[in-house]
């Protein structure tokens, strides 16, 4: 009965109408979307085009040792990572001092900053400058700059650990190839530790990815553990310099030039074999093409008898035609003729590769200071382009180089600078109200405050100076004339010509001198004239 009665029901829907829903109302009559199919998209439209995906698994050793091997043997490399140190670190990065003071009355310290600075400046001048902060007491700290940014760019990484000897602050560096975990702990398997900590690549972190300690390798594989931080005081004293990053995933250094590398060791071989094929055809400069009707006789054998201490006799094939002019041009103008046989041709072996070469070779030069991120003018020391491509190139340089010199300050000079610092102030050669306290209460706003600096070099120099100044006054109008565009000190710095404070005391003790011995000029009064 049941069954009977669902049938029923059944055959009263099937039996129905069916209406139709209404279409949505389209936007456009002209046409619609539909979905053919539907694929995952990998970057590559069509198959094949871009090639397999690569998940490249950096090998720090072999990239480090390449790029030490390419330093060696390529004027290319050479040339590029020498301009990098020259310009980057020059004579070493100057300390400016810049204490937040607003920051420090707000939390009530009373701080004199041009004091603070001027003592905190003398001071760490001098000791940048002096052997005593390299740990070997060989080299000053503005020199083992130069050694840590070049060891940085060219090998990936440097350690930079910092020791107290009683006295100073040492400075010591440490070849990234010997950070190694001691049993495995790489990027992809990890040696987890029981307290959380993992090692990779020789670096104990922390699950936040702080560095905690770093394993060293010594000459018989056992291995020295050198803290990040003071147990005691906090403070950095072991860190790595980077030359390049690559991903978040990856703790290690890479090479600045190893995306390079191969195009660099192509370029090196092209210029041998071109310059290897040229001297080989200066060695055989001529051919002699023997035509259907030539005797086939060799028109120098005589020379060659003679060279070879043999006289000429019936076995060498001669010809008197021409032989008399030979003789004479030969006796009156000191010149060579030769006397070609019938139907043989001499010819020059000549090649125009050499032709190509300096489009060949200069195309590829800039394209590898560019991925370098350096001008080839700049590189290269050449600057043979007109004044607006040249001051372009020097523009973008400067702004590069800012922003070079600011990463290599923080990453290597302002660790230094804070633990000299904190030592200085403990040895009560620095008075820095508040700071101690600061310390004890671990308020990290008012030690950032005191430790606030910059670090500068050498400016990169204008092609016309005048033109700069004249551009910049238009910019500021009229009304402006008479404010000045710049600080003695700033202009100091530009002309690289040390401290304006201590030029300013020289000059002046020079012009009292100067006057004692009447060396400076009367001034005309109105009543002379």
């Amino acid at each position: 009965m049941a069954g009977s009665k669902l049938w029923d029901v059944l055959k009263s829907s099937f039996g129905k109408k069916q209406t139709p829903a209404p279409a949505p109302k389209a936007e456009y009559d002209i046409g619609s979307y539909r979905t053919l199919f539907t694929v995952s998209y990998n970057g590559e439209k069509n198959l094949g085009e871009i090639g397999p995906i690569k998940d490249y698994r950096p090998d720090y050793d072999a990239l480090r040792l390449r790029s030490w091997q390419s330093f060696y043997e390529s004027e290319i490399t050479q040339i590029v990572m020498k301009r990098f140190g020259t310009w980057v670190i020059g004579k070493g990065l100057k300390l400016q001092s810049e204490p937040v003071e607003y920051l420090l009355k707000q939390e009530g310290i009373n701080l004199k900053s041009q004091t603070f600075a001027e003592a905190v400046e003398a001071r760490f001048n001098i000791y940048k400058k002096s052997k005593v902060a390299d740990f070997a007491k060989m080299k000053s700290l503005d020199m083992i700059a130069k050694v840590a940014h070049k060891n940085a760019i060219l090998g990936g990484d440097v350690l930079v650990v910092l020791r107290f000897d009683g006295k100073n602050v040492n400075v010591q560096l440490i070849d990234g190839a010997h950070i190694q975990s001691p049993l495995m702990g790489t990027e992809w398997y990890p040696q987890e530790l029981s307290n959380g900590n993992r090692i990779i690549n020789g670096i104990e972190m922390t699950p936040q990815g702080e560095h905690v300690r770093y394993y060293v390798r010594n000459k018989d594989y056992s291995y020295t553990k050198i803290e990040a931080k003071g147990s005691e005081s906090g403070l950095q004293q072991a860190f790595l310099v980077y030359g390049m990053e690559y991903r978040l995933d990856n703790v290690r250094g890479l090479p600045l030039i190893a995306a390079v590398l191969e195009t660099i060791k192509k370029m090196e071989r092209y210029k041998e074999a071109t310059v290897g094929s040229a001297e080989e055809r200066q060695k055989i400069a001529f051919s002699i093409e023997h035509g259907a009707i030539s005797t086939e006789e060799n028109p120098f054998a005589e020379a060659i008898a003679d060279a070879s201490g043999f006289s000429s006799d019936d076995d060498i094939p001669e010809t008197d035609d021409g032989e008399p002019l030979r003789k004479k041009v030969a006796v009156t103008t000191n010149k060579q003729v030769v006397n070609m046989p019938k139907g043989a041709t001499l010819k020059l072996l000549e090649s125009k590769n050499e032709l190509y070469f300096k489009d060949f070779y200069t195309v590829n030069i800039d394209m590898v200071c560019a991925t370098l991120g350096i001008p080839p003018d700049v590189a290269k020391s050449k600057y043979d382009s007109n004044f607006s491509a040249s001051r372009a190139a020097l523009k973008d340089w400067e702004h590069t180089l800012n922003v070079l010199r600011e990463e290599f300050s923080f990453a290597f000079y302002q660790p230094i600078y804070n633990f000299w610092l904190e030592v200085q102030i403990l040895q009560n050669k620095i008075s820095a109200p508040g700071y101690l306290s600061a310390r004890a209460k671990g308020d990290d706003i008012i030690l950032e405050a005191y430790r606030s600096a910059r670090f500068v070099g050498a400016t990169v120099p204008h092609i016309d100076p005048l033109k700069e100044v004249e551009a910049e006054r238009r910019k500021l109008g009229t009304n402006a004339d008479h404010i000045p565009l710049t600080t003695v000190e700033s202009a100091t710095e530009n002309l690289n010509s040390g401290e304006s404070d201590e030029n300013m005391k020289q000059f002046a003790l020079e012009f009292e001198e100067a006057k004692k011995l009447n060396l400076i000029p009367q001034v005309a009064k109105p009543s002379d004239v």
